[in-house]
């Protein structure tokens, strides 16, 4: 044991958590001990890198890699091999877990869902379901980089969701795609009207998809 230890490198104290956490999730005895040697490895090479264990990521997985080809290593494993290791470092705290990265469309959605919880009181079941309906329309209104923009939206591209959506559900779902509906027209009317301070270019940017003087029921 304290031999492994000594050749992984970096990660040598690694070792004993990694081989537990791969028996764990069923490896066999022989694939954990090609994938422990993956570990130690990456340890040395961190090393001679001058590297801290902690700055092992994605792009420095990358780079280990390429650095075993370029040295005309026979035995490299696949860039997905280095997945179970990167998310054993992360559980055990040695990396930090990477965020993932919010869209606009993204944080559009995680506004809605605040708004619906906080504001307005919904149960969790509706407030997943009108999300759900929510995704839909803004994807389908959003750009290729996920930005939804309510200026573009009009009174058809709204019948015409609502059309496409009633049509492969029963009368009772389709009453309830409805509510879903008006629910977002609703809210991305108050994010307009929030963000400026007259009424009438606030009910205007939503693209006209309802009468100026009124706002969605």
């Amino acid at each position: 044991m304290g031999s492994t230890r000594r050749k992984a490198g970096l990660l040598g104290p690694q070792v004993e958590g990694y081989r537990a956490w791969l028996t764990q999730r069923g490896y066999t005895p022989g694939t954990v001990r090609n994938m422990l040697k993956d570990l130690g490895r990456v340890g040395v090479w961190l090393s001679c890198e001058g590297l801290e264990a902690s700055q092992f990521d994605q792009e420095r997985a990358s780079a280990f890699l390429a650095a075993r080809r370029a040295s005309g290593r026979r035995r490299i494993p696949g860039p997905r091999g280095m997945t179970p290791l990167l998310s054993y470092l992360r559980e055990a705290g040695v990396v930090v877990a990477e965020q993932p990265s919010v869209t606009p469309l993204g944080a559009l959605l995680g506004q809605y869902r605040f708004w619906m919880i906080h504001e307005r009181g919904l149960a969790a079941t509706t407030v997943l379901r009108y999300e759900n309906t929510a995704r839909r329309f803004l994807q389908e209104h959003a750009s290729v980089d996920e930005v939804f923009a309510p200026a573009a939206l009009t009174g058809a591209d709204i019948n015409a969701f609502l059309l496409r959506e009633c049509g492969r559900v029963s009368a009772g779902s389709a009453k309830g795609r409805v509510a879903e509906l008006r629910s977002i027209l609703r809210f991305l009317y108050l994010q307009a009207s929030r963000r400026c301070r007259s009424r009438q270019p606030c009910l205007r940017s939503v693209g006209g998809a309802w009468p100026p003087c009124r706002r969605p029921p």
